[in-house]
């Protein structure tokens, strides 16, 4: 707080709260001692309270408050805490046709580019790509799988949302040309988020989510791959019409699948793997560049609420590094560009709430987001 106190006991409304200062002390005095009370300079009700766990009173107060249209942070100031009121910014309604519209898009753009990877395959691969499942299957199944792995990443988004009340909009898809047809999905929250718990679960809820259809679409694509002779794999090595991958080329997490036990391959054979592992790649690089620790990012709202503001901030800088070293240029100069673009560039999405720390369920789930993060990393 860097304005002077004003104490004012005046039971009357303070703008632009539409409610008296009295009723709004009552409320934070029903969970919180009291020590101070005043409106601030900028016209906001600010109460100092005892230092004290404030995380479950804290949620109940913006329970109340909510039904007055207002919000409340609260932050520690020396060996006390302040609480402050302000009302809730004016949104306008969201617009639901423009997320059906650009759905509508992103499917017809996933599916053209979908029929291109299958039907512009070379006839010599043509050939056996197609004994188990039908070019048509293939193709249906390859933009199921995009479409349902960033699909369902902002559905583990919005289901997030709904749990804790928060506000957010439906998901908006962005169409894009081949190969991928898609630039990925967001939602966009319309309101702070409570508390670092609340900060967690909404960027751990869509890479989770994420991560495990990808693994389910991997799978697929692992069971309906044809299995060649080694004879003529050679041949196709040899015209350049296949080749060998194998991390950091390709995710970690295919290297495990592969080994798992999935298909058993008889001597003198070679697993070809289907056209549908494309969209599981798909699947890990949204989940890869959705974890690095920067800015607005979900990996950014995980670091942001385990480690707090300061390790935030550093942790981008070796994001950034990571990205650079492994090829991704063009990701991270569009990604400087949105940061500085908005009011706050290095800055995360700050919870109301930046005092209670994180339960320690939530510390076991950080654990299990960076092995994500390893699983799915891969070198351009």
């Amino acid at each position: 707080m860097t304005a002077e106190p004003t104490p004012t006991t005046a039971p009357v409304a303070v703008p632009p709260f539409g409610i008296d200062f009295g009723s709004l002390r009552n409320m934070v005095e029903y969970r919180f001692t009291v020590l101070d009370a005043y409106v601030d300079v900028n016209g906001l009700a600010t109460f100092v309270v005892t230092k004290e766990p404030i995380k479950a009173k804290f949620q109940e107060l913006l329970g109340d408050l909510a039904n007055h249209n207002l919000l409340a942070k609260i932050r520690r100031v020396g060996d006390r805490l302040v609480i402050s009121i302000f009302p809730k910014p004016v949104l306008g309604k969201p617009r639901i046709q423009i997320n059906l519209v650009l759905f509508a898009a992103t499917i017809l753009a996933v599916g053209f580019a979908s029929y291109l990877n299958i039907f512009s395959m070379d006839p010599r691969i043509a050939a056996f790509m197609f004994t188990d499942m039908s070019a048509a299957a293939q193709m249906v199944a390859l933009a199921a799988g995009i479409l349902g792995i960033i699909g369902l990443h902002e559905l583990g988004h919005v289901a997030a949302v709904r749990h804790h009340k928060m506000d957010a909009t439906l998901p908006y898809f962005f169409p894009g040309p081949p190969p991928f047809g898609t630039f990925g999905a967001v939602i966009s929250l319309r309101g702070p988020p409570a508390n670092r718990d609340q900060l967690f679960d909404l960027g751990f809820s869509g890479p989770v989510t994420g991560f495990v259809v990808l693994i389910v679409v991997a799978v697929v694509a692992i069971l309906i791959s044809p299995a060649i002779t080694s004879q003529l794999a050679s041949q196709l090595f040899a015209a350049k019409l296949l080749e060998t991958s194998s991390w950091p080329n390709e995710p970690y997490l295919f290297d495990l699948l592969a080994q798992s036990g999935l298909r058993t391959v008889p001597a003198g054979y070679t697993l070809v793997w289907s056209q549908v592992i494309w969209a599981a790649e798909i699947g890990a690089l949204v989940t890869f560049l959705n974890l690095l620790p920067v800015w607005q990012l979900d990996g950014g709202h995980i670091v942001r609420a385990t480690l707090g503001d300061k390790a935030h901030r550093a942790t981008a800088f070796i994001a950034f590094g990571l990205l650079l070293l492994a090829g991704y240029w063009a990701f991270a100069l569009l990604l400087i560009v949105f940061m500085f673009l908005s009011r706050r560039p290095l800055a995360g999405l700050e919870p109301l709430d930046d005092i209670s720390p994180l339960s320690n369920s939530r510390k076991v789930l950080f654990a299990l987001a960076l092995v994500m993060l390893a699983l799915t990393f891969v070198i351009l």
